[in-house]
């Protein structure tokens, strides 16, 4: 019965807490080590070092790949992701934005992006302009009331700053020009409507409308963890210094009116033996710390906080002591599944609607040329991201010439898997052979040599294994 545990609706729950929750978060963030390890996991894991690029898959009538059309967007849709073109402020590029973004939305809990069209600063015509959270004021609040339009009347309210209609969905957010600690920032809030604004978050909740912070479930064990290592850093640097105390061995020496006894004072050095003033007894004080359960403490408070951020102990404190091949790949793996779901988010809920408006907008203005103007023709595409070396090279690479020659699997699939691209490296293969050929050499693969029972003994004691016939 001391479970005290109320109902109420998402919006509620997030609405008392959100702002004491982000600025926790936000400290977090800057200054402890386990945070910023998590948030730098994200973005390494998440975006990488090249983000998350666009592959464009437009067919011809034939059904066959339009290599012009698709290398033209690309070009065009790398070209606006410098940083000169991609934000207004002309700070971030696309790249940097898709990091900034990953951060943001872990941290903050969400992540505002208002795109800007007909932007005269680039020759796309559009641009994307950072909100911070703090500008779409959760307070504001506004119950369900009649709009009277010239077609209909509707129903809208407004939760926490965003606009939604009887169904709930967003049709506009109010956003403050500045922030509201800004040095001449303003409560006054501009309407935007929706269809101009990302809206990044995640959802754990039905009919939730603001994000809350990845740390909210850990935030606890966070702040106790780090007073904790505070604590045993201090008392270790205490016990370190080896202090001691002067007794008085007579108590009526204490009484006598010497100040130069009273004051006196050793100060350690090494090698060096002091003698005692007659009548003084030295007491040493010497604190053992740090305890010798601080690093299984630690570790356990650690695998709590890993779990409840998703990802792997090892990785989030860098341990690998007593990591077996076994457990390390076990562990990868669950782990990249977890980081591939993000990034199917970020493309479906971040890139795509970016790029629907980019396409737009750059046909528009002309700085896209590609006998059309309905940019729904030119929307057949996939986002690339990232992918993760082998575990292990030599077995996995086998693996895969093994599903490619079976047809279980395709040399673009396994490619996209490691975060390469096939056609890039069709394109490579063909410049060393070029480039060879010029230099009169001649390129081989040499494989291993299969172990045999005679050079192996332990292959020679395996049962043989019933060969597979493909037929081409």
């Amino acid at each position: 019965m001391d479970w005290i545990a109320s109902i109420l609706s998402a919006d509620q729950e997030v609405k008392s807490n959100l702002r004491l929750l982000r600025a926790r978060a936000r400290e977090f963030s800057r200054n402890n080590p386990v945070a910023k390890s998590y948030l730098t996991m994200c973005e390494t894991n998440i975006v990488g070092k090249a983000g998350i690029r666009y592959e464009s898959k437009v067919r011809d009538s034939d059904k066959t790949l339009s290599r012009g059309i698709n290398r033209q967007i690309e070009d065009a849709f790398e070209d606006w992701g410098r940083r000169e073109n991609c934000t207004i402020d002309g700070r971030h590029s696309f790249r940097a934005l898709q990091s900034l973004a990953v951060r943001t939305k872990e941290a903050d809990g969400e992540f505002f992006l208002r795109m800007v069209r007909g932007f005269d600063g680039n020759p796309y015509r559009f641009a994307l302009q950072l909100i911070d959270a703090d500008q779409v004021d959760h307070l504001y609040n506004v119950e369900s009331v009649e709009r009277r339009g010239p077609r209909s009347p509707s129903q809208y309210e407004i939760r926490m700053g965003v606009e939604v209609d009887r169904w709930g969905r967003p049709i506009a957010y109010w956003i403050t020009p500045r922030h509201p600690s800004d040095a001449g920032g303003s409560t006054l809030r501009e309407r935007v409507p929706a269809d101009q604004i990302i809206h990044l978050y995640d959802s754990g909740r039905v009919n939730q409308t603001r994000g809350i912070t990845a740390f909210h479930a850990v935030m606890m064990h966070l702040r106790m963890l780090d007073g904790y290592v505070e604590a045993e850093l201090v008392a270790a640097r205490t016990a370190a210094a080896k202090m001691g105390f002067l007794t008085y061995t007579d108590t009526s020496a204490f009484e006598a009116p010497n100040d130069n006894l009273r004051n006196i004072r050793i100060e350690a050095k090494p090698g060096v033996i002091e003698t005692l003033p007659p009548g003084m007894d030295f007491k040493e004080w010497s604190p053992q710390h740090p305890a010798v359960v601080f690093g299984h403490f630690t570790q356990g408070v650690l695998r709590l906080i890993a779990s409840g951020l998703g990802v792997s102990y090892n990785a989030l404190a860098n341990d690998l002591i007593g990591v077996t091949y076994s457990s390390m790949r076990s562990g990868l793996l669950v782990e990249r599944d977890n980081w591939r779901c993000q990034q199917s988010a970020l493309a479906e809920n971040f890139l795509d609607p970016i790029f629907r408006e980019w396409l737009k907008m750059a046909i528009l203005s002309g700085a896209l040329k590609l006998g059309s103007y309905d940019s729904s023709r030119y929307l057949a595409g996939r986002w690339k991201a990232r992918g993760w070396q082998w575990v292990d090279p030599l077995k996995d690479a086998q693996s895969a010439v093994l599903a490619v020659g079976a047809a279980l699997n395709s040399r673009d699939g396994i490619i996209s898997e490691t975060g390469g691209d096939f056609e890039d490296i069709a394109e490579q293969l063909a410049e060393e052979n070029d480039i060879a050929r010029k230099h009169g050499l001649t390129l081989t693969t040499v494989l291993p040599p299969k172990p045999t029972g005679e050079n192996n003994p332990a292959e020679a004691t395996k049962v043989p294994r019933c060969k597979t016939l493909i037929l081409n």
